[in-house]
């Protein structure tokens, strides 16, 4: 049975940049806010400009660099504001139940019924929560070899996510415990027509794994026939089901990568180079289980309860992204503009199956109306979910293609030390009247160095971004104002 995702998974990219992905991973990248495409070199160049393998000072050299970044997000409180989005999904509308007697005897049966209605809906339009600090720190790897007949073959190790999300509150039971880490290998190769055009691409390898905790109020409503022939009625209950739901997931997803390098002005102005990445949709299914308690009515009169355990599989496309980068040299400072376009209106979002399906512990002051039996009562429960409406608690629906728009300067082209600084703006995907995962539009800034040493034989450096989030028209909002998040990164470059 496919329905759409109660389990909120990927929670973590919504603290990011643009929308649910992290671009910066090296040392370059976070100082330059990821203006770094027609000026890309070295090790790092690998993931960010395949085609500028050849390019540049050390192309015929052996090039490793391995880089350590950690990730803050400060502790916050918020309130989450229910009237922000469609239909006030997301908070609990308590149950109605209404009865139908299909004959003048059946009201009989309806008298009985009335007095399990829980009555008017008991949610607040706000709520509040609190944000726990995310700290997390990874390492990542990047090559290039040397120049073979105009070829060059590179890799990169990186982890495009990898942190835990704690929220508590009423408004944050929906992102209550996340965890999740992916890992992504690039193997790429690239081969050099002249100094002034260049191609390359390879493969992309992902590997995910997340473990997830948290609740929803996912909207219903169902009708039955109760009673015994003459005294029968029909029972028409609505409202929203609480779903407190476990999942643990991993899978693996595949792409591909193409990029190339022309410099128009070769003969006369070898500064200038103007770039083009793009980056396939990679599909990924994760596997897992999904244990989940639902309730209908309130939590001190539950009309039904019931444990599901079931099969999971969740289906996500990361969306293609086209990047367009034109760098000036002028001087000692290298000046790059870089345009990004990213599709996130492509493939599925956060769309799962699940198979499998078994219920237990089913009670609740109506529940004998669901079979006098366990196998009628779990067979009561598989026909009442078809009137959940999962559509409305979906994550990742009417997401909209974004623009990124970054610029970075370099300081020190050619020289032993070189000095870093950016600032760049990314557009959410995440319409702000929708439920789900919060985002909004970001600001980052960023700085960093660089020092060569050893006959240019070892790099080391430091870097560090500040990224900015408006959410003033968002469902969450932070009482200490915009959201933030700190990227720190130490690197070390060895050159043979």
């Amino acid at each position: 049975m496919k329905k759409h995702l109660v389990v909120v998974t990927l929670g973590a990219y919504s603290l990011y940049g643009a929308g649910f992905k992290l671009n910066e991973h090296s040392l370059n990248s976070i100082a330059l806010s990821s203006a770094y495409v027609a000026g890309a070199n070295g090790a790092d160049s690998a993931l960010y400009n395949p085609a500028n393998m050849g390019m540049g000072k050390f192309a015929n050299k052996h090039e490793i660099e391995v880089s350590v970044t950690w990730l803050n997000v400060p502790s916050f409180d918020f309130t989450t504001d229910f009237t922000k989005v469609k239909n006030e999904i997301g908070r609990d509308q308590g149950t109605q139940v209404s009865c139908k007697p299909n004959s003048v005897l059946g009201s009989l049966t309806c008298v009985g019924v009335d007095l399990f209605a829980p009555g008017a809906p008991q949610g607040v339009p706000k709520a509040d929560g609190h944000a726990k600090a995310t700290n997390f720190a990874y390492p990542e790897i990047f090559y290039k070899s040397p120049t073979f007949y105009g070829f060059n073959v590179g890799l990169s190790v990186t982890a495009p996510s990898g942190m835990t999300i704690d929220w508590d509150g009423e408004g944050g039971k929906f992102l209550d415990n996340s965890f999740i880490a992916m890992v992504e290998a690039n193997p790429v190769i690239s081969f050099k027509f002249a100094e002034w055009f260049s191609i390359g691409g390879g493969g992309r390898v992902l590997y995910g794994m997340g473990k997830f905790k948290n609740s929803l109020y996912v909207p219903y409503e169902q009708s039955m026939q109760i009673g015994t022939p003459g005294f029968t009625a029909i029972v028409t209950s609505k409202g929203t089901t609480a779903v407190d739901q476990i999942s643990d997931t991993k899978g693996w997803g595949y792409g591909w990568n193409a990029a190339l390098t022309l410099k128009p002005l070769y003969f006369w102005n070898k500064g200038l180079s103007i770039s083009a990445t793009y980056r396939s949709p990679a599909h990924i299914n994760f596997e897992g289980t999904l244990k989940a308690k639902a309730r209908t009515g309130s939590a001190d009169k539950p009309m039904v309860t019931a444990d599901m355990d079931a099969d999971l599989t969740l289906s996500t496309d990361l969306p293609p992204v086209m990047q367009i980068g034109v760098a000036q040299q002028i001087g000692k400072f290298l000046v790059e503009f870089v345009y990004e376009r990213n599709f996130w209106s492509y493939g599925d979002k956060f769309e799962f199956n699940y198979k499998n399906q078994k219920f237990s512990n089913i009670a609740g002051s109506q529940a004998g109306q669901l079979g006098s039996t366990p196998e009628q009562q779990e067979q009561a429960m598989h026909n009442m979910m078809s009137g959940a409406d999962y559509d409305a608690v979906a994550i990742g629906r009417g997401w909209q293609d974004t623009n990124s728009y970054r610029l970075g300067v370099t300081y020190g082209v050619g020289q032993k030390l070189r000095l870093m600084a950016s600032v760049a703006y990314d557009e959410t995907p995440v319409p702000s009247d929708a439920f789900g995962i919060p985002d909004a539009d970001g600001y980052m800034v960023g700085v960093g160095a660089r020092y060569s040493m050893f006959d240019d034989t070892l790099d080391v450096g430091a870097a560090y971004s500040m990224t900015f989030k408006d959410n003033r028209k968002s469902a969450v909002q932070s009482h200490d104002g915009w959201g933030k998040l700190q990227l720190v990164n130490v690197s070390m470059a060895c050159r043979f």
